[in-house]
């Protein structure tokens, strides 16, 4: 992969125009004169209900379904006639279940586009390798495996990796993280996120998930029937200002609180804690716990990743080892997890806090209850005031219309004249 500097964009343009899809038999288009720009290194989530032809759409982008009508242009080049097999080796392509082939390892999934276009093969093999760093996959461990012998979010991973290995400027994602388990999903997102604050691609992504579209997207398209769209616009003003009932119904109830989805762990204060490792000895970790302000520690494993929660009272009965001792971490988040997955650890794990991760799962620090809920009070009060200054503009408005009335009415050819 070229080298690119830190916020550098290496994604495409991409232009729909009035782009159309008909089935024979059927008297209505799947899709119908969407046009929509879309601009390069940006991520625009597809939202809507099913059926209203969000995926058809998508296909269409890397014409796996050919359109009907319309204008196709990515980095200003017309795709619509181009070799579509061409067209499909520079856009990255990431489905559910990741769609990775059963009889070939790991290693020859990734490398299939790059063997396709003639890379050699060494370069191959590097960049194999590197695709599985970017995933946070060990390539000495995952390298010659098979789908079968991989988790659901560990197929996914490989799947993504398989997508960006030609080093495509366009990723086409369709509903890729629906088919896992929803803490393997959220952990999936804040690797998207991260992959994306490295790569700059034009991501776009499909979702029937309002909540994984606002914690994904740069711009939301939320689509009626036939692709129309409803609204296109930002998280922020999709939540605050919808466009009509429509969206509303999308947006749904308690919009304060899905705006957790916007603010990331990495935006607000992460605080130290103590930490001792495995390798320790218990007369260390005793005197921690003594010297220390707080009754609580963080036993972290041998590669540094969070294990334990170890309180005094726990060391009292360790009898000489830890194997018994404390209470096994069984959630963490990263930095680019959102508030709301704070939140939801915090509270499933019911003790006020949560540790912060690094991309290879490495302890980082950790956040609290306090500090969230500070966020979410200020983001009540934010919208608090959002409502007020609306109700006052509307007061406004309606008190300037009152005023022209009247005097319309006391003109020359109103009321007060006639009388």
């Amino acid at each position: 992969m070229p080298e690119t500097t830190p916020g550098a964009t290496t994604g495409a343009t991409i232009e729909l125009e009035g782009l159309t899809k008909r089935y024979p038999g059927n008297p209505q288009p799947a899709v119908e004169n969407v046009s929509m720009e879309i601009r390069a290194g940006e991520t625009v989530i597809l939202v809507g209900p099913s059926g209203c032809g969000k995926s058809t759409t998508l296909k269409m982008i890397n014409r796996l379904i050919e359109p009907s009508g319309g204008r196709i242009r990515i980095d200003g080049e017309d795709v619509t006639d181009i070799d579509p097999v061409r067209l499909r080796r520079k856009v990255g392509y990431a489905i559910q279940s990741s769609g990775l082939f059963p009889h070939m390892t790991v290693a020859q999934n990734i490398a299939l586009v790059p063997k396709m276009i003639g890379w050699s093969k060494t370069r191959i093999r590097a960049r194999v390798e590197e695709m599985l760093d970017l995933v946070g996959l060990d390539p000495g461990e995952f390298h010659g495996r098979y789908p079968r012998r991989l988790s659901g979010g560990q197929q996914q991973r490989v799947g993504v990796a398989r997508a960006l290995a030609a080093d495509p400027p366009v990723l086409l994602m369709d509903e890729p993280f629906g088919a896992v388990d929803p803490i393997t999903r959220d952990h999936l997102q804040d690797e998207l996120i991260r992959l994306q604050h490295e790569l700059h691609k034009t991501i776009v992504f499909v979702t029937h998930d309002f909540d994984e579209a606002i914690k994904l997207g740069d711009r939301i398209a939320v689509l009626r029937e036939r692709s129309h769209i409803a609204q296109f616009d930002t998280p922020e003003a999709i939540l605050t200002n919808p466009a009509d009932d429509f969206v509303s119904g999308f947006v749904g109830a308690g919009a304060a609180l899905k705006r957790l989805n916007l603010t990331r762990v990495r935006d607000v204060e992460i605080t130290d804690y103590p930490t001792v490792t495995v390798d320790d000895p218990l007369q260390h970790i005793f005197g921690l716990l003594r010297a220390g302000g707080t009754n609580e520690i963080l036993l972290l494993d041998r590669r540094g990743r969070p294990y334990k929660w170890l309180r005094r009272g726990d060391l009292m009965r360790a009898k000489g080892s830890l194997a018994r001792a404390g209470t096994l971490v069984n959630d963490t988040v990263t930095r680019d997890a959102t508030l709301r997955d704070a939140l939801e650890a915090v509270l499933t794990d019911n003790a006020g806090r949560v540790a912060v991760t690094g991309r290879r799962g490495e302890y980082t620090g950790v956040v609290d209850m306090e500090t969230l809920m500070n966020s979410v009070h200020e983001l009540l009060e934010e919208d608090r005031l959002d409502a007020l200054e609306h109700r006052h503009e509307l007061e406004e408005a309606r008190s300037g219309q009152t005023h022209s009335e009247q005097e319309g009415a006391d003109g020359p050819g109103g009321e007060a004249a006639k009388a």
